[in-house]
């Protein structure tokens, strides 16, 4: 009888030398332009996907019919574990989350082998190959002992069950998968990169290929970053969101890097600059991604994130300092064929605003990644144990991330070339205005702090921009085509999708800014013992305390603390929460649970700290008040749909048959469109020579790019 361990060791151990033919085969086939060999390296890919699937259908399997003479099932599950905490254990510990990166990487792979080859036949076939490398290594990884999710033991009559903190919250079956996808699926701008610099070409064909699954990795790691940290604020019981943990560091670093890219793309693709920076970029989060796998999965931190001690660590390190020899090594050798074709124009210019970007983003990662690194190398060499914590975070990311929030704000607004002292007037009046207004009030409500202040006006000001953009796309597009202004509005959206999405995701980092800033500021902390029927305040809440309830449950046992809120003198309108301890059966200890009231201005966070464990007659509880915490979940939100629109593909355009017909304009709409023309070459040029570009080759009046 064939048992779920040997259906999924024998599908990986026939994934590995498929994969391995299938990269030699792909390599073969660009050398020689061999179809026959591109056909096997296609169909290699496909059964690679199949064969990894079929693994994990295996490991599912055995997760779900409780198969415990299988190693990672007896240590990661429990016959009393729910379902749905059963079924996303997959992902839950070391072997599994290898398993779930390999096969969205086979995945991603399957796809550039049956869609990306025929649209860019040699190129992607070299990117075939290098993906299916990558398969390969990580097969590999996973049929040898040291992360084989298939490992037999005797069986035992029952599980350990999941880590207590991975069984306790629904968000444990989202975060892991996006940030695994975010990860993984830039592994297909990557190879698209070093398929070029193998190939020698210079030019910008694998941007255009690669465009949309760098903005959907981009989108899927960020969406990812603020899932957990909204997982860490409702499990971890310690009122934040975001600690500069280092496995948190490792997700943040490449998503910065990621950011940098998809801006500098547009300099390349609109003004053929900025070739190696983008060729840097893409290698920088491709590492940074490896980097970030090696810290989270071979014990070299202490993190509530990371997995334990694992003989993967050495393996990982191998592999990220191949990548990374090799990259800069084939950047080094191509870099006489990357020139750029011209210069960076005037110091008010888009692409310039957007090459000053890139050096922020990467300042930010590399700040990053020395708080990340430094303490870890300095144990190395000299066995010294040192932390750097958070105020060397703040002190040195929160200016960077003003100053990168005021470039989000200047760079959309300013055209290629250079700007005219009018265009800057036009540009920039009622954003100044805004962000003036945005100081001024907060100001006057007693906002403290300078960094506070200054988020608030920076955000007025980005927030400013978008919405004015908005508002002229919508009145060109009504003026041109006689639409209603929510039909120009879903126009805007579905013919530049990339632009507007861009937009919008800029509305979404503003919602984050603001809400974490006012999170940080206004937070207020108060810790009381408090008996049954006692009232303490907190800011403008009372928090009554009614009492202890101990519940015991087929899962585990808790203990609840049953809390409501209220404004004061309040009896109506209470806001109840319950804050807990649970006592799981396969954990030495209690692990605390917060109770949590979210609103739209402030959530009432509360901890049960300890409590009477003889008569439940008293309880000593923490309270926090933090204001508009929950807008950074929405703006994660608003962000993600933003990503999404930006990565739709535009309506493709229907060919005009009739010729040209003359649509009467009033005074209004002519002076409307008069700066949104395309000009003529002729006038372009003399538009170069006395630094005024600001209308032409940005976007058309009815917010179509052209």
């Amino acid at each position: 009888m064939i048992t779920w361990a040997d259906l999924g060791s024998a599908a990986l151990r026939a994934a590995l030398p498929l994969a391995i033919w299938g990269s030699g085969a792909a390599a073969y086939a660009a050398a020689k332009r061999d179809g026959r060999a591109l056909a096997s390296s296609r169909w290699a890919a496909l059964l690679v996907l199949v064969l990894v699937g079929l693994a994990i259908f295996a490991m599912e399997g055995a997760l779900v019919t409780h198969d415990f003479s299988i190693q990672y099932v007896a240590q990661n599950n429990a016959r009393e574990t729910p379902l749905f905490f059963t079924v996303i254990s997959l992902w839950a510990a070391l072997e599994g989350s290898i398993l779930l990166w390999t096969l969205i990487l086979a995945g991603a792979t399957a796809y550039v082998a049956w869609r990306g080859a025929r649209e860019l036949p040699r190129l992607s076939t070299v990117a075939l190959a290098v993906l299916l490398g990558m398969v390969a290594f990580f097969c590999l990884l996973i049929t040898t002992p040291a992360a084989d999710p298939f490992v037999r033991i005797d069986p035992v009559a029952d599980g350990s069950g999941p880590n207590p903190l991975l069984q306790n919250h629904p968000l444990m079956a989202l975060h892991p998968p996006l940030l695994y996808l975010g990860y993984v699926l830039f592994s297909v701008p990557f190879a698209y990169a070093i398929a070029s610099l193998i190939l020698g070409e210079g030019g910008d064909r694998w941007l255009v290929a690669t465009r949309r699954f760098a903005l959907v990795s981009w989108g899927l790691l960020g969406v990812g970053i603020v899932a957990g940290s909204w997982w860490s604020y409702a499990v971890l019981g310690w009122g934040g969101y975001w600690a500069w943990d280092p496995v948190e560091n490792a997700a943040i670093m490449p998503w910065l890097v990621a950011t940098a890219y998809l801006h500098s793309v547009m300099v390349e693709e609109k003004r053929r600059l900025l070739r190696t920076w983008n060729l840097s970029l893409v290698i920088a989060t491709f590492a940074l991604t490896i980097l970030g796998t090696f810290l989270t999965r071979s014990g070299v931190v202490n993190s509530v994130h990371a997995f334990t001690q694992s003989a993967l660590g050495p393996m990982l390190l191998g592999y990220l300092v191949a990548i990374v020899v090799l990259s800069v090594g084939l950047l080094l050798w191509r870099m006489p064929r990357l020139a750029d074709m011209g210069g960076i124009g005037a110091p008010l210019s888009r692409e310039a605003v957007f090459l000053f970007q890139n050096v922020v983003f990467v300042a930010a990662t590399l700040t990053v990644l020395l708080g990340t690194l430094y303490p870890l190398i300095a144990e190395a060499i000299s066995g010294a144990q040192l932390s750097i914590g958070r105020p060397y975070f703040d002190r040195v990311e929160v200016p960077l991330a003003l100053a990168l929030l005021f470039l989000m704000g200047i760079g959309p607004q300013l055209p290629w070339h250079g700007a005219s002292r009018a265009t800057l007037e036009r540009q920039f009046t009622t954003p100044v205005l805004a962000a003036a207004a945005a100081a001024v009030l907060a100001v006057m409500v007693g906002v403290g702090g300078a960094f506070p202040v200054l988020t608030y006006a920076l955000a007025a000001f980005v927030a400013a921009t978008v919405a004015q953009e908005f508002a002229r796309g919508i009145r060109a597009r009504r003026v041109l085509h006689g639409e209603a202004p929510a039909d120009a509005f879903v126009s805007l959206i579905r013919r530049s999708g990339r632009r507007y999405g861009g937009y919008v995701v800029h509305l979404g980092i503003v919602v984050i800014a603001v809400a974490v800033a006012t999170s940080q500021a206004g937070k207020i902390e108060v810790e009381r013992t408090l008996r049954q029927g006692d009232v303490m305040r907190v800011g403008e809440y009372d928090i009554h305390f009614t009492g202890l309830r101990p519940v015991s449950e087929p899962q585990a046992d808790k203990v609840l603390a049953l809390l409501a809120a209220s404004a004061p003198g309040a009896t109506t309108d209470l806001r109840t929460v319950t804050a807990s301890l649970v006592f799981y059966p396969n954990s030495t200890q209690a692990v605390g649970s917060p109770g949590v009231a979210p609103g739209p201005r402030d959530d009432i966070y509360t901890i049960l700290a300890a409590y009477d464990a003889e008569s439940f007659s008293w309880a000593t509880i923490r309270v926090l008040v933090i204001p508009l915490v929950s807008w950074i979940w929405l703006g994660g939100a608003i962000v993600g749909i933003g990503a999404v629109i930006a990565a739709l593909p535009p309506p493709r355009q229907r060919a005009v048959v009739a010729g040209p017909r003359r649509v009467p304009l009033s005074r209004h709409a002519a002076a409307t469109t008069s700066q949104a023309v395309p000009t003529p070459p002729a006038a372009r040029s003399r538009e170069a020579r006395s630094g005024d570009t600001s209308r032409p080759d940005v976007t058309r009046p009815d917010g179509v790019e052209p």
